[in-house]
Parts: C-alpha cells; sequence; structure tokens
C-alpha cells in the first residue's frame, strides 16, 4: 500500500493556494496603483520594499502552483521514462522561471 504517497504533495498544494490567494490582495493593491503612473510607477513600486516582497511572495506561490498542477498532470498522463524526464523537466522550467522572477524583482529592488 502507498501510505502517505500524495499526502505531501496535497497539502503542500493546499498551502501554496492558500498563501497565493492571501499574497493576491496586497500584490493587486499595489499593482493597480503602480500602472497608474505607467512603466515610471511600476519600476518605482517594484524599487520599494512592500512592492518587491509582495510581488516575490506572489510570484513564487503562483510558480510553485503550476509546477504543482503540472506535476499531476504528467503522473496522471505519463509512464517510464516519459514520466522521469517530464518531472524533471517541469522542475527544471519552474526553477529557471522562479530563479529569472527572482533576479529581475531583485535587480529592481536592489538598484
Amino acid at each position: 500500500m502507498a501510505s502517505g504517497k500524495g499526502t505531501f504533495h496535497h497539502r503542500l498544494h493546499g498551502w501554496t493556494g492558500a498563501i497565493m490567494i492571501v499574497s493576491l490582495v496586497p500584490f493587486l493593491y499595489g499593482f493597480v496603483n503602480a500602472i497608474t503612473g505607467k512603466a515610471e510607477g511600476f519600476t518605482k513600486w517594484l524599487s520599494e520594499p512592500f512592492g518587491a516582497i509582495s510581488t516575490l511572495i506572489f510570484a513564487s506561490a503562483a510558480l510553485l502552483y503550476c509546477k504543482l498542477e503540472f506535476d499531476e498532470v504528467i503522473l496522471d498522463y505519463a509512464d517510464g521514462g516519459l514520466r522521469s524526464f517530464g518531472l524533471f523537466a517541469n522542475r527544471l522550467v519552474a526553477f529557471a522561471a522562479w530563479a529569472i522572477t527572482v533576479f529581475v524583482i531583485c535587480k529592481f529592488w536592489l538598484a
């Protein structure tokens, strides 16, 4: 019996969704205020701690949530070597997207 195999994945998925929902409010508030200033307003918003941190939290949660969703698709519809490759590629692409996001936000924030 495969007891506990999907429990961690399910709980992580739930916590990630909850973090994404909670962090959506400050992210949208800052984003809507930044849009009124066009490109300069958006740059100014990301260079402030509130904008950078709220964006980092929301983007990290959203990327992890998408990765977990796609993991489920791969686990449901792929077998053998294709499953292993799909999970590895999904992990690699999700990490690359997260690293690029963090780099760009930190570049705005700490510049």
